[in-house]
């Protein structure tokens, strides 16, 4: 008797998949033999062909199989409608398939009696996730077996209704996908707003009227000490000026970890490049080093400090800078890490958005090295990165305009994250009502499940049993 998850209208009945569908196994021969594999042969997938896959159908996975291939292994080939369903590594994947296709031993599939609705079945699988998990077994991974694949409870409505439920959720998950990718792209628009708000900033665009009704004094800068790699930059207002980071920071490098700073009785907390994200300090894992006092005295991070990454594999990661707030008392940092420490007359936070700003990132990368496919700075070469210079309470202007627009973005994408929460609850609460038959009405007219299971059942007693064992291998 199968099992019953939920009570269901009179007209449907609880059914097992082993009761609606033949359970096939899928197989995979030998890789060290590339004479299995073909590039236009036998379709045959596996389950990371099904990662992040959301279409309904599938034709083909990365690769076929050959006729060698598929004789000497245990895939079986299913016809277009089976149900293929990963059974491991993950468990829950589920497509059907387009064409006649075989799978690896990962999967489970299902081929459906022509009275069942792939897509009904198929979407049920989807949705019941949790409870095939609930089902499986294993130490390294979990896996659902053949045997507990077929006892799988499944709710069976009439054929009719189970149309009509498929073509309810169509019609609604349509909707559901189109807002989900509306409110996917915000957080790209958000971080090209902020990029934009950066360029207006130090163009002087963001404090044009501000500047005409206060009269700001003209800034005196000397720009002979920039790289002449990074000088080719946008003009700036009259009351500005270009300075090299050296003349408005104290630039310098950390501490260089090695074997003998384990045996140093003067073990102290330091930052490491793992620590420094843009605009961001992750502080879960700080360890210690060991130093001397003089070292310490060197090192040691004050509150307002920059620190920039002076070396990525990515060109987009290089220069990425955080500012330190003193999260932790007497803290040092590595020499992977150029501490920028501002002079009085240089907002740290003003340094920091102009760093993080897309005419910032340009110097920055103008400036760095390329070796061995790792980009690279130095202190020098941070030391000589251009500056737009400005009046100090200008600066204060610009750093409360930025961080005042980008709490308003901030906002607007954490609402569009809730939005979209709020979507996949919706999903999933129309999946549970769709098989509880509370989606779309019952017809009176249709034929009750009990009489298609019956038929079911009979046309299956009547079918020849598959020969059962492996495929005999050809030399």
């Amino acid at each position: 008797m199968s099992e019953e998850r939920w009570p269901l209208p009179q007209n449907w009945r609880w059914t097992e998949a082993g009761e609606i569908a033949d359970v096939v196994g899928g197989g995979t021969p030998s890789a060290k033999d590339p004479d299995n594999f073909a590039e236009t042969g036998i379709p045959w997938l596996t389950p990371a062909d099904l990662t992040g896959y959301s279409r309904v159908y599938i034709e083909r996975g990365a690769r076929d199989l050959s006729e060698k291939g598929y004789k000497t292994s245990s895939a079986t080939l299913m016809p277009k409608g089976a149900i293929l369903y990963s059974s491991r590594a993950p468990i829950g994947y589920c497509a059907i398939a387009a064409n006649p296709i075989s799978t690896n031993q990962g999967f489970k599939s299902l081929v459906p009696a022509s009275e069942v609705s792939p897509e009904f079945v198929r979407l049920y699988l989807l949705a019941s996730k949790e409870y095939a998990e609930s089902k499986s077994s294993g130490t390294t991974f979990k896996e659902l077996s053949g045997s507990r694949m077929a006892k799988l409870a499944v709710p069976l409505p009439p054929l009719p209704e189970q149309r009509r439920i498929v073509a309810k959720l169509d019609r609604l998950s349509t909707r559901s996908r189109a807002a989900r990718d509306h409110l996917a792209r915000t957080a790209t628009l958000a971080a090209r707003a902020k990029q934009a708000i950066l360029v207006a900033a130090f163009r002087g665009d963001l404090t044009a009227e501000w500047r005409e009704r206060t009269n700001p004094p003209a800034i005196s800068a000397d720009p002979t000490k920039i790289d002449n790699r990074a000088r080719l930059i946008d003009a700036l207002p009259p009351a500005w000026g270009w300075a090299a980071l050296t003349s408005l920071a104290e630039v310098a490098g950390g501490l260089t970890k090695n074997q003998k700073r384990a045996a140093m009785p003067m073990q102290m907390p330091y930052l490491r490049v793992a620590n420094v994200y843009a605009n961001e300090l992750r502080l879960s894992e700080v360890l210690d080093i060991g130093c001397t006092a003089t070292e310490a005295d060197k090192a040691r991070l004050q509150n307002g400090d920059l620190l920039v990454v002076e070396g990525n594999g990515s060109r987009d990661q290089i220069g990425r800078v955080a500012i330190w707030r003193a999260e932790i008392d007497e803290c040092l940092h590595q020499n992977h890490l150029i501490r920028v420490r501002p002079s009085p007359e240089v907002l740290p936070e003003f340094a920091l958005y102009w760093l993080l700003s897309p005419p910032g990132r340009n110097a920055i990368e103008a400036v760095a090295s390329s070796s061995s496919g790792l980009h690279t700075l130095s202190i020098t070469k941070v030391k000589g990165l251009p500056v737009p210079a400005c009046a100090l309470d200008e600066q204060r202007e610009i750093v409360r305009r930025i961080e005042t627009a980008f709490a308003r973005i901030d906002r607007l994408t954490a609402e569009a994250a809730r939005a979209a929460q709020l979507l996949n609850r919706l999903d999933e609460r129309l999946l549970a009502k769709a098989f509880r038959g509370e989606l779309v009405p019952q017809d009176p007219a249709d034929e009750p499940a009990e009489a298609l299971l019956a038929r079911i059942r009979a046309a299956r007693a009547a079918a020849p049993r598959p020969k059962r064992g492996r495929r005999r291998k050809t030399a």
